[in-house]
């Protein structure tokens, strides 16, 4: 059946395109959107590098203030009990004035430290002369695994403490210089089960090239943190902190602030100031 004329032209006005003012009102509005999309999708990012740049700082800040701390809470400490002390006529090394009279000292500007301490292991002696020690065989079966010639050692009991270099190492006896006032085993003062030795351990921890350094026994420095830009160092001294302390028996806590700087927005850097203290484990035990 064909269509008649009138029919013909209803159809075809019923099949016009849009027109010039509907496509540009699409246009507009097509563009909109994707203006709020760009607008949101850069909101994001801005968003994203600022909690980046944030969450590597409190990284940075968690890593160097544990590992800071475990030094700082050993500083002046030993194996044996906090009150051991060399005969005052008897300090014969410059380790031992510092290990008891400045265990943590800052360099000025505070932008780095040096802590001491006695290494966390430490054996036990059954014999012992002025001179000489006998390591436990049945705690180290060879003394060369853990001693060196040269190597400064802490050797002390209850009552004494003294620090020494190794002149000699066998399996089981390290010799060392220069010799102590008496023999520790044979200390009246002080059971023989007492005597320990260990490694007389210097840490020094500092800043440079943008980024946290330490370096243990005058080692190569190792790269702890990026991105710290400054450090300073105070102690708790009778209450109140300060910079240089008068008397190292009256420090009870040493704090340590820290910039750090991170990823920021727009090329700008972000920057976090840090704190942490940490008590003296010496002080306590």
């Amino acid at each position: 059946m064909s269509l008649s004329l009138s029919q013909a032209r209803a159809a075809k006005r019923g099949q016009h395109g849009f027109s010039l003012v509907e496509l540009m009102i699409a246009l507009a509005l097509g563009i909109l959107v994707v203006g709020a999309a760009f607008a949101i999708f850069h909101s994001n990012q801005r968003s994203y590098q600022a909690n980046q740049g944030l969450n590597r700082i409190q990284e940075n800040a968690r890593i160097a203030f544990e590992l800071i701390s475990r030094d700082l809470r050993a500083a002046g400490g030993s194996a044996c009990s906090n009150i051991a002390r060399p005969d005052a006529e008897h300090i014969n090394s410059a380790e031992e004035t510092i290990f008891f009279n400045s265990p943590v000292s800052s360099a000025s500007p505070a932008t780095e430290f040096t802590a001491v301490s006695g290494d966390d292991t430490a054996y036990r002696v059954t014999n012992s002369s002025t001179s000489s020690i006998t390591l436990d065989p049945a705690q180290l079966a060879d003394a060369t695994q853990a001693f060196n010639v040269n190597d400064r050692l802490i050797l002390c009991n209850a009552n004494k403490l003294y620090v020494v270099r190794a002149t000699a190492v066998n399996a089981t006896t390290v010799s060392f210089s220069p010799a102590t006032p008496i023999a520790l085993t044979a200390d009246p003062l002080a059971p023989a089960p007492t005597v320990m030795i260990a490694r007389y351990r210097n840490t020094r921890w500092f800043v440079a090239d943008n980024s946290l350094w330490v370096s243990r026994s005058g080692g190569a420095r190792e790269e702890v943190a990026q991105g710290v830009q400054n450090m300073a160092v105070s102690y708790l001294e009778n209450g109140i902190y300060t910079n240089a302390p008068a008397n190292w028996t009256n420090v009870a806590a040493v704090r340590v602030d820290m910039t750090f700087v991170g990823q920021g927005i727009d090329g700008n850097a972000l920057t976090r100031n840090a704190s942490n203290v940490v008590s003296l484990r010496s002080r306590s035990l």
